[in-house]
């Protein structure tokens, strides 16, 4: 079923009004202005404007180069022709691109009118596009404007939880192989990237429309913060990626040496990393509530009782340690428990960071 929202809604009701308004003044062909309402009913009020002032500008230059053309070289085909190839590299030049459509139009339009009718027919011209791009403007500002902020927030709850959960899914992973096959899945990666990606275009159509209105449930300090949570759970994703980039070759390894059972000291260094990931979660429900539900939370202090603790870990499965099998092992251990404590560490700093702005 093909779903019909505000956006489409709005279109429709501004190409409405233009043609009414046209008709209204006797304006024609008030289909141009239809045009105009299409494309400048855009999907925030700053992208409104920007484009509004690029279509005056193509309006301008179409206009104005059907008419001297028109005038000092005469209607013709060879004309058209000289207009069509005048229009399109400027436009490109001026970086209005997706104007030169409208603007050719525009200058056509004009050129095909007698000599005595320029001035009359560029007037015409001028008012058709100044309705559509004004009801496109009223229409997009009043009605049903963009609710951007709260779209952030759970974009932003969204692809917290999900890039959480993908790394801890690769953590568990590599802790759980003791096998002989791991369960990655692409598409769950595939989805956090896309929330993240999501998440980024929404802050970038906040951050531009702040420049247009106020946006009180937005603050430039709040959008600061959202913007280092995206960042976060980019990181958190591509730190995922690298540790189940491990699980191949140590499946390879256990493969090879006959699947030998884990031993006891290494089992406990492996509970401590699944631990650390337990952390993880924690500290990013509490980040989720500050920065996405605007909640309260009691901060975290930075400690290494729980780092001290895996090289404790370490150091009593370190006799073991004899030849490549158990040097690559405690080199995979060394990456994951970095990603871990990176992980930890930027949601302690960054709760820290969240916490402080609120109280400013």
């Amino acid at each position: 079923m093909v779903r019909i929202g505000a956006r489409v809604i709005k279109t429709g009701i501004a190409v409405a009004i233009t043609m009414f308004l046209c008709g209204l003044l006797k304006l024609e062909p008030a289909f141009f202005g239809a045009v105009s309402a299409v494309i400048n009913i855009q999907p925030s009020i700053f992208l409104t404007l920007r484009e509004a002032r690029n279509q005056i500008l193509v309006h301008v230059l179409g206009v104005s180069a059907g008419f001297f053309v028109g005038l000092f070289i005469g209607v013709s085909p060879l004309s058209a022709g000289l207009i069509v190839i005048l229009l399109i590299p400027l436009f490109g030049r001026l970086g209005l691109k997706n104007g030169i459509t409208m603007g050719i139009v525009a200058a056509l339009f004009v050129l095909s009118s007698h000599t005595d009718e320029f001035l009359a027919h560029a007037f015409a011209r001028t008012g058709v596009i100044f309705v559509g791009l004004g009801s496109a403007m009223l229409v997009n500002v009043f009605l049903w404007p963009p609710r951007y902020t709260e779209q952030l927030k759970e974009r932003l709850r969204q692809s917290n939880e999900a890039a959480v959960l993908y790394f801890c899914h690769a953590v568990q992973e590599y802790v759980g192989l003791d096998g002989q096959e791991y369960h990655a899945d692409p598409a769950q990666g595939e989805r956090v990237d896309k929330l993240n990606g999501e998440a980024r275009r929404l802050l970038e159509l906040l951050s531009r429309e702040g420049k247009v209105v106020a946006e009180a449930a937005g603050p430039t300090g709040w959008l600061f913060l959202a913007e280092k949570l995206i960042a976060y759970n980019e990181s958190i994703t591509h730190k995922a990626n690298r540790i189940l980039d491990l699980l191949p070759g140590r499946l390879e390894r256990r493969v090879n040496s006959g699947d030998p059972p884990v031993s006891e000291e290494f089992r406990a260094i492996l509970e401590l990393l699944a631990s650390g990931c337990m952390t993880v979660v924690r500290l990013n429900g509490k980040l989720r509530a500050v920065i996405a539900d605007g909640g309260a939370a009691a901060p975290e202090e930075i400690s290494e009782d729980y780092w001290e603790s895996l090289t404790r870990a370490i150091e009593h499965w370190q006799p073991r340690l004899a030849g490549s099998y158990y040097l690559h092992a405690l080199l995979e251990v060394a990456v994951t428990a970095n990603e871990i404590k990176w992980a930890a560490r930027q949601a302690k700093l960054l709760l820290a960071e969240s916490l402080e702005a609120r109280k400013e």
